[in-house]
């Protein structure tokens, strides 16, 4: 069960409703370029680009990771979040958040 957990959170992370009820609409500019920080105050990296829900709200944000090799940016589900301060939570360890598939946003 333990090789299969990132796997695992990265599903739940990805497939959760494209609604969210933390944040209003309008808000998806205030999250662009916050810092993400995963499990043991570790910097995941920074939010790339805000992408919103039918209801207008921000649903799901693509984080962009640190380092050097890191790829390309990770997406997670805006539920999963919590506003700390000036960054933003979430329920990952460093290894997870890797091991989660880089995506290719499309362009709008």
């Amino acid at each position: 069960m333990t090789k299969f957990r990132p796997l695992l959170i990265a599903a739940l992370l990805l497939m959760s409703p494209l609604t969210a009820q933390a944040f209003a609409p309008g808000d998806a500019g205030g999250f662009e370029g916050k810092a993400v920080i995963g499990q043991g105050g570790v910097v995941l990296g920074h939010v790339e680009r805000v992408i919103l829900g039918s209801n207008g709200a921000p649903a799901q944000v693509l984080v962009r990771p640190n380092g050097v090799r890191a790829g390309g940016p990770r997406s997670l589900s805006v539920k999963a979040l919590k506003v700390e301060g000036a960054s933003l939570s979430a329920p990952l360890t460093k290894a997870e958040f890797d091991a989660m598939p880089a995506i290719e946003p499309a362009r709008q």
